[in-house]
């Protein structure tokens, strides 16, 4: 038997096309976006919502460039495989519940759910739920209440009581629902591309190390030396006021690191702890690290909180004083501060950067048809009256 080589070649370039990334046979559901479907779910928003898209343009143009960013990642998702991941099916199935859940009370009214009725739903599918709940709660390490869990349990068993009669009620052949379901699953299929980007992204030693070698304020070796050696000099007998003048990077140089009277809550936590334990005149023993940088902390008074007076002339007068117990202080404290901010950050910005340009780089190589303009029905307005 004789093949005919032009034909084999042919079917074999044929089926290469299938697994080269952005060369599928098979059109994505996020290549176009229809007008009916922007009308569809625009025309369900609120109606001050629904007016201000009918009278602006440049609103509308930017709802559909979303959408369409939206589906072009979504694409890009589909191509590394994404949309059969088990976290997008985890998380899609349970925004479908949940769609279907708001859809159908929309539509019922009436229809009730008792607690009992929520409590046994909940033990009969005791294994589903169990499952469900890091993604439904976010809580993917455990650290939620018991009772804080039983309540997400309640809330989970509603959705999927409601979901279920939606789906009965035929809701996902609903065109809004069908509108809402593609363009929330374009959002999330592009939050798993953004997220796989990230991962692709991380910073390499060699960057880190050419980056800090441009950028001495990245060092956070070096900006903790520098702020060691400020402690030594206090603790030599320097001038406070005088190291902190001289290098302090807030607003407090020029003032001797004054940061005046403050009270609990009102500092980062980590500072506060050392600043409410120190004594008139002392002065922290180790350097202070707080998400803003290296402190050396001078506590210069303490005082009792002033209970706040009620001037208004319509209150009542009360025997009880308004404001802080008589046991609650504030601290007059100063600090010398060097700040930590390039080099807490600059890892993340520099993955950020990498993203954002492979985003870009995404959204020029798919494509997603999508209309220039929609009308937007708003009862009472005529988008053509003067």
């Amino acid at each position: 038997m004789k093949f005919n080589r032009s034909v084999c070649l042919t079917v074999l370039l044929g089926l290469s096309l299938l697994t080269l990334p952005g060369c599928s046979l098979f059109k994505s559901d996020y290549a176009s976006i229809g007008v009916e479907e922007l009308k569809t779910v625009v025309d369900d928003l609120p109606d001050p919502q629904k007016r201000m898209l009918a009278q602006n343009q440049q609103a509308r143009k930017e709802l559909i460039e979303q959408f369409r960013k939206a589906c072009l990642l979504a694409q890009a998702a589909e191509d590394e495989g994404l949309h059969k991941s088990d976290e997008f099916k985890k998380r899609v199935a349970i925004d479908e519940e949940r769609l279907l859940a708001t859809e159908f009370s929309k539509r019922n009214l009436d229809f009730n759910i008792s607690n009992d009725e929520l409590v046994k739903y909940v033990q009969e599918n005791r294994a589903e739920f169990e499952k469900a709940y890091p993604v439904i709660s976010g809580d993917t390490e455990n650290k939620a209440t018991e009772e804080e869990k039983q309540q997400t349990g309640l809330l989970w068993a509603e959705s999927r009581i409601r979901g279920a009669k939606g789906r009965d009620a035929g809701l996902l052949k609903d065109p809004l629902v069908s509108a809402k379901l593609k363009f929330r699953r374009a959002n999330l299929l592009a939050d798993l591309y953004a997220n796989l980007l990230s991962e692709r992204s991380k910073i390499s030693p060699e960057e880190k190390a050419k980056y800090i070698a441009a950028n001495p304020s990245a060092d956070i070796d070096k900006l903790r030396t520098r702020a060691q050696s400020l402690l030594d000099r206090v603790k030599s007998g320097e001038s406070f006021e005088k190291i902190a003048d001289e290098n302090n990077d807030d607003g407090t140089r020029g003032s001797g690191g004054d940061l005046s009277w403050v009270q609990k809550g009102m500092m980062d936590p980590d500072f506060e702890k050392v600043a409410f334990a120190l004594s008139n005149g002392e002065v922290s023993s180790e350097l202070i690290r707080t998400r803003f940088g290296f402190h050396i902390i001078r506590v210069d008074g303490r005082r009792p909180l002033k209970p706040a007076v009620n001037n208004s002339a319509n209150s009542t007068p009360s025997p009880t004083p308004v404001g802080p117990a008589p046991s609650e202080e504030e601290i007059h404290v100063r600090h010398i501060f060097v700040i930590t901010q390039d080099a807490d950050t600059f890892e993340q910005r520099l993955v950020d950067e990498k993203v954002k340009r492979a985003i870009e780089d995404a959204t020029l190589k798919y494509e997603a048809t999508v209309p220039p303009d929609f009308t937007v029905q708003v009862a009472g307005f005529n988008p053509n009256s003067s």
